[in-house]
């Protein structure tokens, strides 16, 4: 049996890890409370090397450390697994700025990931926003792709993507790097992304026995149940369309 202490752990990148020092001064992570579990201290973290592709440069990526990382990683982690026992144990992480069309994507799977952020994006971002709000999008961004390395995701991104992608928006909004004033009206449940991702929120802080850990759990591809919004309703004793004009109806 586990020993579950009482106390709340509050960690943050400057309390797990030392931080690195650079020209820029390094991006720190919002901080996060977790009811404490001593086998999260044992938690494996990935051997993460930070990197450039081609000649792109940007100012903010020198601020990028390898102790934010690892810190992104365990909180996403915590996020995800109610169990250390059951969260992967994602051996190597790479993050690298290349030059493409789009935000980030990641490649990989549980034995080791690579995540690509754009340089294209994080230029244009610049322009219409401060470098306060550039770095919290960075952040933000990191959480999502980082959120992909570590999710379930019924090996079946084809067909449901957007839920995929709609707790990959979760896992950032509960870390705090997303704006609760984007919510507006319309859409669908399925609709992916932050639309998926707000309605998702509704639920866990409106249905306690819905939690984010629970959501990704369903998504195992080795329990034998083919993931559906029928079968997640099923699961967890949802009207979908009644709950969605609910949430709907309390923007």
């Amino acid at each position: 049996m586990l020993l579950k202490l009482t106390l709340k752990l509050l960690l943050v990148s400057g309390l797990m890890f030392a931080c690195v020092s650079h020209a820029q001064a390094p991006l720190s992570v919002k901080p996060m409370s977790f009811e404490s579990d001593i086998a999260w201290l044992d938690f494996t973290l990935p051997n993460v090397q930070i990197k450039t592709e081609g000649e792109v440069s940007h100012e903010i990526w020198q601020a990028l450390n390898v102790p934010l990382i690892k810190q992104i990683c365990f909180n996403v982690a915590r996020l995800l697994y109610q169990q250390q026992v059951n969260a992967p144990k994602l051996p190597s992480l790479e993050i690298i700025l290349s030059s493409f069309d789009g935000v980030a994507f990641k490649d990989g799977d549980f034995n080791g990931a690579t995540i690509k952020v754009s340089v294209d994006y994080l230029n244009k971002y610049a322009k219409n926003n401060d470098k306060q709000a550039l770095e919290q999008e960075l952040v933000g961004i990191l959480y999502h792709e980082i959120a992909h390395a570590y999710q379930l995701d019924d090996h079946n991104y084809g067909e449901i993507g957007p839920v995929i992608e709609g707790i990959a928006d979760v896992v950032r909004m509960q870390a705090g790097y997303v704006d609760f004033s984007h919510r507006k009206a319309g859409g669908n449940f399925d609709s992916g992304y932050k639309t998926t991702a707000f309605y998702l929120d509704w639920l866990i802080k409106n249905k306690p026995e819905v939690t984010l850990s629970t959501i990704n759990a369903h998504l195992n591809p080795h329990d034998e149940i083919k993931w559906s919004w029928q079968t997640f309703a099923l699961l967890n004793e949802l009207d979908l369309s009644q709950s969605w004009q609910l949430y709907q109806n309390s923007l």
